[in-house]
């Protein structure tokens, strides 16, 4: 019984004394961080694969194709929450912008398609070090895609997409990003670089500042 006794409060004892020790780790830790970013490769959507691969290249589909596409650009603005310096929760916002150009430059027919997407994101911080951090990240979330004309909704029957039929100048479906790397050099205002799919890019580049 004595023996037991002991065991007990030796137990209690140094769960006593690790408790503190993991409020002084999170104590002074920055609880806030936001993120601005730009990406390439983005893939906003499962079902707008077409429209957006290759991402940032000018050219035709296929010989043959009456459209181009260029990528304008993506830009991504991300809140995120610190529950500890491991785990961390936040939003992401991802706005790309992709010019549908005709063959013969006919004016009707060329537009832009605008992809909106709004993702709930996890962050998982693998290690931390005096220059930064290393991390990855997941997020799910939705895709609004919105084309400027009527014409433009006509480049889908070209790509041979999942919207390979005039449906209308705007959908709605979901969307994912999957950081398989992050890093993240400096303490408060870092520089993030990220190797990632989905709709912020493969490759992801960001400033974030941390409060």
């Amino acid at each position: 019984m004595f023996k037991k006794t002991v065991i007990i409060f030796t137990l209690l004892a140094i769960c006593w004394s690790v408790r503190p020790q993991d409020t002084l780790q999170v104590a002074g830790f920055p609880r806030h961080e936001i993120k601005v970013s730009t990406g390439v490769l983005n893939q906003m959507s499962v079902f707008f694969f077409n429209d957006i691969t290759p991402a940032f290249l000018h050219g035709y589909k296929y010989e043959d194709a009456e459209y181009q596409q260029l990528n304008i650009g993506s830009f991504s603005l991300s809140y995120r929450y610190h529950i500890t310096p491991m785990h961390s929760i936040g939003v992401v916002s991802t706005l790309l912008f992709s010019k549908v150009t005709d063959k013969y430059y006919v004016d009707d027919h060329s537009g832009l398609f605008t992809y909106w997407a709004v993702e709930p994101q996890y962050r998982l911080t693998y290690k931390r070090f005096n220059w930064g951090t290393i991390y990855l990240a997941a997020a799910l979330g939705f895709t609004v895609r919105f084309a400027s004309n009527d014409q433009v909704c006509f480049y889908d029957t070209h790509t041979g997409g999942w919207f390979s039929y005039y449906a209308g100048r705007c959908h709605v479906v979901p969307s994912t990003h999957v950081t398989f790397v992050g890093v993240s050099v400096g303490k408060d205002n870092a520089a993030n670089f990220e190797l990632g799919f989905g709709t912020q890019g493969v490759f992801n580049l960001g400033y974030s500042c941390r409060f």
